[in-house]
Formats: C-alpha cells, structure tokens, sequence
C-alpha cells in the first residue's frame, strides 16, 4: 500500500487546481525549487505555511498534515439518516395523534348538539327549534374537522416524507374524518324526525326513539353510499395512491361490498314485500276483536249509550304538550243524505235487515265509540253480532305495532348479518 506522504497531497491538490510549481511558489512567496523539494519529499513546508496551503487548496490543516482527505464516516452517516427518519416517523406520530385528539373535540360537539335538541324537545316542548338548535352544532362539528383534517396534512407537507409513508398518513386521517362525519350524520338522522313535528309541541321519549332510530338508519345508509362512490372515484382517478398489495386489497373488498349491498337490498326488499302483505291482510281492522250479541236487547242498550269517541294515532298519540278535546259538535242541525234537513232522532236512527229485507232491529246509535259492526244476514235474523269500538282498535293497533317491531328487528338482523359476512370475508 503507497505511504501517503504530505509532498504527494500537495501535488495531487496543485494538479487537481491546475496549477505549475511556479504559480503554488508565486502564491507562497517561495521559489519553485522549495516547491518542488516539499513534493518530493526531500522537506517539508514551515508550520506557519500549512494555514495559507489548506486556504488555497480548501482543505483543512489537519487534512494537509496528514497527507489525506478526511473520509465521511458511514457509521455517523448513517446514525444520522436513521435519526432523520426517526424524526420523520415521530412527527408523522405526532401529527396523527394531534389530529385524532382534535377529532375527538368535533365529535363532541356532535354529541353536544344532539343532547341540545333532545333537551329542547323533551323538556321544553320545542321539537323543531330543538333541530335546528342540534343542527347549527352539527354544522360546526363538520366546519372543525375539515378545519382539523387540512391542518393535518398542512403539518407534513414540508417535511420530505416518502410517498408511501405520506399516503398511509393521509388514509389514516381520511378514516378518522370517515368516522367522525358518521357520528355526526348518525345524530343528524336521529334527531330529523323533530322537523316533522309541529312548532310549538314535543315528540315524546318513546316515539323519539322508534323514528331516532330509522332516521339515524337512513342518514347512515345514505352515507355509506356515498363514501362508497367517492372512495372508488378517488383511487381511480389516482387522488390517492396504493400499492400493489393495498390496490388488490381495495379491489377485493370492494367487490365485496358490491356483492354484500346487492344481497342485503334483496333481502330486504323481499322482507319489505312479506311486511307489507302481512299488514294488508292482518291490518288492525282484520285482527280486531269486539262483543259478541245474542240477543237485540242487548245489543240496543249497548248502542244507544251516550259514550264519545276516543281517537287513537299511532304517531301523535305520543306527542307531548297536545290535550284533545271533544266535544259535542258545533251544529245543532242535522241533514240526511240528500242533503235535506232532518231531526236528531233521525239521524242517529238505524235499522238492520235480515237476509229477505225485513227490518229485525232498530237502534239510536249514539254510542260513538262503536268502530264497526258485523253480522251475517240470515232469514229472519242476523244474530249474533259482533261490535268492535275503539278500544278494541286500540288493541288491535297495539298488537299490530308489534309486529312492525318484530320486523324492524328482522331488518336489523339482516344488516347485522351482511355486516358480520363482510367483515369477516374482508382482507384487512
């Protein structure tokens, strides 16, 4: 191995200047013969000369006594891009948490403006201004994250992040927002059926959550479809970027998702159908039971008390803050079919024909609870006779709601089911 000597270092470092012995000696303020001895070793420059040779030739003193170029050290290099990449990853960390924390403040926000609407509308009686109190919060809590999410991708952007890296970021955040925005339509779905109340009255707790419940449903449903459609737009048309091991699992999950949607539409179409036919067939009037007559005396006494009607809705029996009242009506006078006057015995006078036309029974009915009646005309009778009032529809209705309640559980099993298919077929 050559020695490496001072003289050598200079020569190398005069050539690679492109200068003569002469033009280094006329620098120096020496002869070219010194110049020449230093090279060849035959001396070496005076310890006052090494500061001016490491100037001309900008290298340092302690590279010219050594006759070498001092070797970046791989070790200190590489030390030195692994903390670089430590410091990378920790203020990808960093920036992930920040933002997962603020996350956290817009979905409380949400929630604040949902316990504001049940608040206004349970206690104060004030269903739509109870949502539009919710929806101003819901707006902010979308405001804030989107506000939350570009500052996320603000704090990276300088920081020379590899691709890869800086994609896994932005799928981080974009998943966190995903979520936060569901919470947020989830709790704008629940509280919507406020909207559909009058202004100055309340939907009661019960009947909150039943409709809470579909509307959160289908805000939801709404939701999926759409991120559904813009995710896929956005890898297609390359906005955000996956490798090749990411690309295949997007592609297979969301071929699933297809597949899943399709079966569950169907099913629950088909369920839909099932219910409606049910409904039809064995509505409240179908299933409604009554008293049962055998004899006109009876049923005449039971028919011509003085008992009013009692309404019963579904849907605004549950209202809060709304008192019925009724009444006797507003007229006095009566008129029959033809639009002729008549007297009030006549027009609450009824009478029921046998299977030939004779007149068997003659009533007042002033019983104004009576929902129906039914009999079978026979000859010389239509005994026995089944009455139904309100309070039997109120029955009837009840046993119906069940039934509708039995089926929205069968809907969510089905949407259970497709959900737990999915997840467990998908490739994580």
């Amino acid at each position: 191995m050559e020695k490496k000597t001072i003289g050598k270092f200079i020569t190398a470092l005069r050539k690679a200047n492109g200068m003569t012995q002469k033009d280094l000696a006329e620098q120096l303020n020496v002869s070219d013969k010194t110049v020449s001895r230093w090279e060849r070793d035959e001396g070496a420059p005076d310890l006052s000369m090494i500061p001016v040779l490491a100037e001309i030739f900008e290298v340092s003193c302690d590279e010219l006594l050594k006759g070498e170029r001092k070797r970046p050290n791989e070790t200190e290099v590489q030390v030195s891009s692994k903390k670089g990449e430590k410091q990378k990853q920790r203020l990808l960390k960093n920036s992930l948490a920040k933002y997962k924390n603020a996350t956290v403040i817009s979905m409380g926000i949400s929630v604040a403006g949902f316990l504001v609407a049940l608040i206004a509308n349970l206690a104060f009686l004030k269903a739509v201004l109870g949502f539009l109190f919710g929806a101003i919060f819901y707006v902010a809590s979308v405001v804030c994250q989107s506000i939350f999410m570009n500052k996320a991708f603000l704090s990276v952007e300088d920081a020379e992040i590899e691709e890869t890296e800086l994609a896994s970021f932005k799928k981080e955040v974009i998943k966190s927002a995903e979520y936060s925005f569901g919470v947020t339509i989830a709790f704008a779905g629940f509280t919507f059926p406020l909207v559909l109340m009058d202004a100055y009255v309340g939907l009661s707790a019960d009947n909150m959550l039943l409709f809470g419940i579909i509307g959160a449903a289908i805000f939801l449903v709404v939701y999926a479809v759409v991120l559904y459609f813009v995710n896929h737009s956005l890898i297609q048309n390359g906005k955000v970027l996956l490798n090749e091991k990411e690309h295949n699992k997007y592609m297979h999950n969301h071929k699933l998702q297809r597949n899943c949607s399709f079966v569950l539409v169907t099913l629950v179409v088909c369920t839909m159908l099932i219910h409606h036919v049910m409904t039809t067939i064995w509505g409240p009037y179908s299933i409604m039971n009554g008293i049962t007559f055998t004899d006109y005396d009876s049923f005449i006494e039971f028919m011509e008390q003085n008992i009013t009607h009692q309404p019963y809705d579904q849907f605004y029996d549950g209202i809060s803050g709304v008192e019925e009242v009724v009444g006797p009506p507003d007229s006095t006078i009566y008129y029959d079919e033809d639009g002729n006057e008549i007297s009030e015995e006549e027009f609450y006078h009824r009478q029921i024909k046998d299977l030939d036309g004779n007149v068997v029974c003659e009533y007042t009915a002033r019983n104004e609870s009576v929902t129906s009646i039914s009999y079978s005309p026979k000859k010389g009778t239509v005994l026995p006779i089944t009455v139904s009032t309100d309070q039997h529809l109120k029955e009837a209705r009840e046993k119906a709601q069940v039934r509708h309640v039995i089926f929205g559980f069968v809907y969510g099993l089905e949407v259970l089911s497709t959900l737990l298919i999915y997840m467990k077929k998908r490739e994580k």
